[in-house]
């Protein structure tokens, strides 16, 4: 036998309240939330492009005071040897000159000459800030390079000499040889810009040079600065302090030059001892370095005709992360700086932030729904209810007067119902005790006339018409007897 349709049972009045309390406040909420964090993750793509702007600036600056700073001493030594000013010949002016030059700019790494001979003279800046004086001597006979090291200790009084050292290179030393001096001879009457690996250091270095050319339009020697791109790499560590990720300065031909991972920057590929060569991007071991390289390759990007800021997103399809890449051509040579931001760093600060709201909303409505479920019991459900008690009890007949007296006195709309109903429940408790009283009278009516049909029903009876005939004679039998003894009394005496 089936079961009988039941229908669902509504909720009460005070559920409905608080549910629609909960559902006002919760949507209010929810319209504040939601849009805010969609805004939040579209504003990483703009805060990202800022940072790019900030390190593209800043870099771009950067190098160009390299620059500037390496032309403004490749100048003064040019204009300097060119007015004879100093005596290359003489071995203290040279070293004293070499010297002097490097010890006032704390930029530079090397300030150097090479002669077409072979020999080279050098003053070189290490990182523990002491001054080296390099005298190689090239053997053209044997092939090797005897070089002589004097190094000084710099100081407010001045230099301070700390020895000398001399030994055979390993591998000789040919200036002719060097990329900064072949790269002069191929364009004598400009100033040579060139990017290769110090073999001193085993890290990227800029070197601007030129040739000095005597009247008979020979070329005596190429003289320049020399400046370790380290401090690119230490300059955009810096720069990474604010943000999260990598940032770097390639070539065209995608080799670094400076890079945020100072180890990969300074590292270099190649066998060759005497000749390394700079580290090409795609072979770092940096995992956000290898993911620019990538992008490269993905979206074909010539970096030598790169003209503008380009902008990719990257997403990897093992962990699903999201990254931002850019790269920007600078104005110098062909380098170009870049940027790997994994969106992940900012979602970290979004993310926090939409906790943080959303903890604040959940207290707001918590608070704004407790608030408004008291407000909504007291103000509404209660009345309410005390109205529809009021009701169950007319219904019940067990109404008495005055019982909506609290919520009636109310001046609001329910205070009205209140007394609008408190006046029907006083004409309905009128009417029912009027009632009652005329169903009692009409009781008292139809129990009268019940028994006086019932009596005549039994006076009509021939069995009562008989008892009464009977009783009639007896009636009369004693009326006569009473009569008969009042008679002898009387005639007694």
């Amino acid at each position: 036998m089936p079961l009988p349709f039941r229908r669902p049972q509504m909720p009460g009045l005070k559920a409905t309240l608080v549910g629609a309390m909960l559902l006002t406040v919760g949507t209010t909420a929810a319209i504040v939330y939601v849009p805010w964090s969609l805004v939040s993750k579209r504003n990483i793509d703009t805060i990202v492009d800022q940072v790019n702007q900030e390190i593209t600036l800043g870099t771009s600056q950067e190098v160009e005071k390299l620059f500037s700073n390496a032309e403004s001493a490749q100048s003064l030594l040019n204009s300097s040897l060119g007015q004879n000013l100093v005596d290359m010949t003489n071995p203290q002016d040279r070293e004293l000159f070499l010297l002097s030059v490097l010890q006032a700019n704390p930029d530079f790494t090397w300030v150097q000459y090479g002669e077409p001979g072979g020999d080279f003279l050098g003053a070189q800046r290490t990182p523990d800030g002491q001054l080296h004086f390099h005298l190689r001597d090239w053997n053209g006979a044997s092939g090797t390079t005897q070089t002589t090291v004097s190094t000084y200790k710099t100081s407010a009084e001045g230099l301070t000499p700390l020895g000398i050292e001399t030994y055979e290179m390993d591998p000789p030393y040919f200036s002719p040889d060097r990329p900064w001096y072949r790269n002069t001879l191929a364009s004598p009457q400009k100033r040579a810009w060139t990017v290769y690996v110090y073999r001193s250091t085993q890290s990227p270095g800029l070197d601007a040079t030129t040739a000095l050319i005597n009247p008979k339009g020979e070329i005596d020697g190429v003289i320049g600065v020399g400046i370790e791109l380290s401090q690119l790499s230490e300059y955009l560590q810096q720069l990474k302090s604010g943000y999260s990720g990598e940032a770097f300065i390639i070539n065209a031909q995608r080799e670094l030059i400076a890079s945020t991972d100072v180890a990969e920057a300074v590292l270099t590929q190649g066998q060759d001892a005497a000749d390394p060569r700079l580290q090409q991007l795609a072979t770092v071991d940096n995992s956000l370095l290898r993911i620019a390289s990538q992008t490269l390759v993905n979206q074909g990007v010539d970096l030598d005709g790169l003209s503008e800021l380009r902008r990719f997103a990257f997403k990897d399809p093992n962990t699903g992360e999201r990254y931002l890449i850019s790269f920007t051509p600078l104005e110098q040579l062909d380098w170009v700086v870049g940027t790997v931001i994994p969106e992940s760093s900012y979602l970290v600060e979004v993310n926090r932030n939409k906790r943080t709201l959303l903890g604040i909303i959940a207290v707001f409505t918590g608070l704004t729904a407790g608030v408004a479920v008291l407000m909504a019991d007291r103000l509404i459900a209660r009345p309410v209810l005390g109205i529809a008690r009021t009701a169950a009890d007319i219904e019940a007949e067990k109404f008495e007067l005055g019982q909506l007296g609290a919520i009636a006195r109310r001046t609001d709309e329910i205070g009205q119902l209140a007394r609008v109903f408190d006046r029907m429940a006083q004409q309905v408790y009128s009417r029912e005790q009027k009632l009652k009283q005329q169903v009692r009278d009409l009781r008292i009516e139809i129990d009268e006339t019940k028994r006086k049909k019932q009596v005549k029903e039994i006076v009509e009876t021939d069995f009562f018409q008989d008892l009464t005939a009977k009783a009639q004679v007896l009636r009369n039998r004693s009326s006569t007897v009473k009569t008969a003894v009042a008679e002898a009394k009387r005639l007694d005496c």
